[in-house]
């Protein structure tokens, strides 16, 4: 496991080469604003200031993990450096969403047999699309912490992907036979953390979220999470009405076999995903030893009652574009 030592700040450590193809490089100039130059300078503070940070104990240091900060900013260094301390943060205050990631654990072999998150693959823009079906989560077996703690397993998978780094996400929520007992196991105070974490601490350049088919008894969820993003993060959320208004938006050759149209077998996409995080077993374990003062950082996640949070709660989901 090259490159995933979590000393404070190795003597030695891993030099960066860029080894995508033009249409990721041009990408990553023009939108990331990544150049040889800026991105050697920057890998360069960004280490420096782990090893000096009061609070950091332990911090992988490796090229491709603190490419995920500063490509997230556009190597804008500060912003890099305060992303990382939030996820470091994170990770720690809400140990059930973000650690024991491990795709061998009996309860997440099950949660991976399910196929509630699919990885599609690259879209014609280069960006990784990633599939959920809310549906086939088992509500009589799993918490939200279980479903939280699934959707960061994909995720840490995803995060050190350079191509998706650059690229970004493509999100298709599919709510189509959700069932009200599904939704109930979120509470509103934890809806709430698990998107402020979302928007802030998670290396993670969305680029489009397609909500279909959203019934209206998940609308007033809808709406919170939707109420803890930026304004440039709800500005790249659409609904639908139909998983046929998606497929505008979409190349239709990532949709599986299950959809209209589509051609991919979910089976061979799950075996896949969990052959990929059987392989990366040790690294997702290893993110565990990564450790920050975290009482530092409490002001982060202000402690609300759902009570309160029901009462602010707006209608800005109902805003959203509607095909």
């Amino acid at each position: 496991m090259t490159g995933l030592s979590v000393e404070k700040f190795p003597e030695q450590y891993d030099e960066y080469t860029f080894t995508l193809g033009e249409r990721y490089l041009k990408m990553a100039q023009e939108d990331l604003n990544e150049t040889d130059s800026v991105r050697e300078q920057s890998l360069t503070q960004m280490r420096e200031w782990i090893a000096k940070h009061p609070f950091i104990k332990k911090c992988r240091t490796d090229s491709v993990f603190v490419l995920r900060f500063l490509r997230l900013r556009k190597f804008s260094v500060p912003r890099a450096q305060e992303t990382l301390e939030r996820y470091l943060a994170m990770r720690q205050s809400f140990p059930q969403w973000f650690q024991k990631l491990d795709p061998e654990d009996v309860e997440m072999k099950e949660l991976l047999g399910n196929n509630q998150y699919q990885i599609l693959g690259k879209d014609s823009e280069g960006r990784t699309v990633i599939l959920i079906e809310l549906k086939r989560f088992n509500e009589e077996r799993f918490t939200s912490d279980h479903q939280a703690r699934n959707a960061m397993l994909l995720l840490e998978l995803l995060f050190d992907d350079e191509e998706t780094q650059i690229g970004g996400y493509v999100v298709v929520l599919d709510y189509m036979d959700l069932t009200m007992r599904q939704l109930a196991i979120w509470s509103l105070t934890d809806v709430k953390n698990f998107m402020n974490c979302v928007n802030h601490s998670l290396p993670f350049r969305l680029r489009e979220v397609h909500a279909v088919r959203l019934p209206k008894f998940a609308l007033a969820i809808a709406e919170l999470a939707v109420s803890c993003l930026s304004q440039k993060l709800k500005d790249r959320i659409f609904c639908h009405k139909s998983m046929g208004d998606v497929r505008k938006h979409l190349d239709d050759s990532l949709l599986t076999l299950d959809y209209e149209g589509g051609k991919q077998d979910p089976e061979q996409l799950k075996n896949d995903f969990i052959r990929r995080a059987v392989e990366k077993r040790q690294e997702l374990l290893l993110l565990d030893e990564m450790e920050i003062d975290a009482s530092r950082y409490k002001s982060l996640w202000h402690q609300t009652t759902d009570e309160s949070i029901e009462s602010g709660v707006a209608g800005s989901f109902r805003k959203l574009t509607v095909d």
